[in-house]
């Protein structure tokens, strides 16, 4: 390996196997690594986050105390932890292919069979500081690009590509000039760009879950498909409302707060949804859409009369 500060580095590795996580540290430890904390669980990486974050998650992805991919998730959307941009590896025992597909979902880095080999992890360390992917946001995902050179175009859209702080790259190269300070000011303005990203992504994905919704309530009762695209259209409107917080589009929150209701009372009626309420889905969700686009005084005043509509008793 070239020359690089890996003794700065702080490394967290978790694997429920003792022997395991004394092999997987030795190798490390015998390739420059110095900083190198372990333990077993979910419940050790949450406690190392409360007293500072690592600069690199090696984690075996069947933990006893919960699941690494559901953490990642949470970790990838800034729901736990103070950089969700964390290089994460994770590892696994002849993995199927539902494991790599939940991994990858989730927004790990990379996912390595074990046993592993020095050669092997050190590897995608080394690719990790000198190639990490750019990430890219969705309405579901967050994390490194994954997708194949044209492959958005395609699909006819067209998802921005960002280059996330990397602590692991700054503190391996960074020769004694780190700035811990203007590291963790990059990942703020960068969480900023990825939940202004995020917000797009949902008012599109509203729209798009709303279109198949409606035509699946012209008979009143939901088939199942119609309800899980219920389901995830309550999420998606909390979530949006949840991420305006501190951004431009404050004036969104009120169609928020309508969807919400809106979608819950249509979840809570089972099988006889109020038309009048499954009528007012398509109008909130373009608002919504049209509301991170056009000026603030347009969008209050749809805000308000959709809200009084919602509001108004059946």
């Amino acid at each position: 390996m070239e020359k690089l500060a890996l003794d700065q580095v702080d490394i967290l590795l978790i694997d429920p196997d003792r022997a395991v996580r004394s092999t997987i540290r030795n190798i490390l430890i015998d390739n420059g690594f110095r900083n190198v904390t372990m333990g077993s669980g979910l419940a050790d990486i949450e406690s190392k986050f409360q007293i500072n974050m690592p600069d690199l998650l090696i984690s075996d992805i069947k933990l006893g105390d919960g699941s690494l991919s559901d953490f990642v998730y949470k970790l990838r959307h800034h729901d736990v932890g103070s950089n969700p941009f964390l290089p994460i590896i994770a590892t696994a025992w002849s993995p199927t292919s539902d494991d790599v597909r939940s991994v990858v979902q989730s927004g790990a880095d990379d996912i390595v069979a074990k046993p592993l080999s020095a050669g092997q992890l050190l590897q995608r360390i080394m690719m990790l500081i000198k190639a990490r992917k750019p990430f890219v946001v969705t309405s579901a995902y967050i994390g490194p690009d994954r997708r194949k050179p044209g492959e958005d175009a395609e699909r006819g859209e067209h998802i921005e590509q960002i280059m996330v702080p990397n602590v692991l790259k700054a503190k391996a190269t960074a020769d004694g000039r780190l700035n811990v300070a203007q590291i963790q000011r990059e990942i703020d303005a960068c969480s900023k760009k990825v939940n202004l990203q995020k917000l797009d992504r949902h008012a599109h994905q509203a729209l798009w879950l709303v279109d198949r919704i409606v035509p699946g309530l012209a008979y009143g009762s939901p088939d199942e498909a119609t309800s899980r695209s219920l389901e995830r259209l309550l999420y998606v409107a909390e979530d949006t409302g949840r991420r305006m917080v501190g951004t431009p589009f404050a004036h969104v929150d009120e169609l928020c707060k309508s969807l919400i209701e809106v979608t819950g009372r249509i979840l809570n009626a089972g099988d006889f949804p109020s038309p009048k309420d499954v009528a007012l889905l398509q109008p909130l969700a373009k608002a919504i859409q049209r509301g991170f686009d056009e000026s603030d005084s347009e969008t209050v005043q749809v805000a308000r009369k959709i809200s009084e509509s919602v509001s108004t008793k059946h």
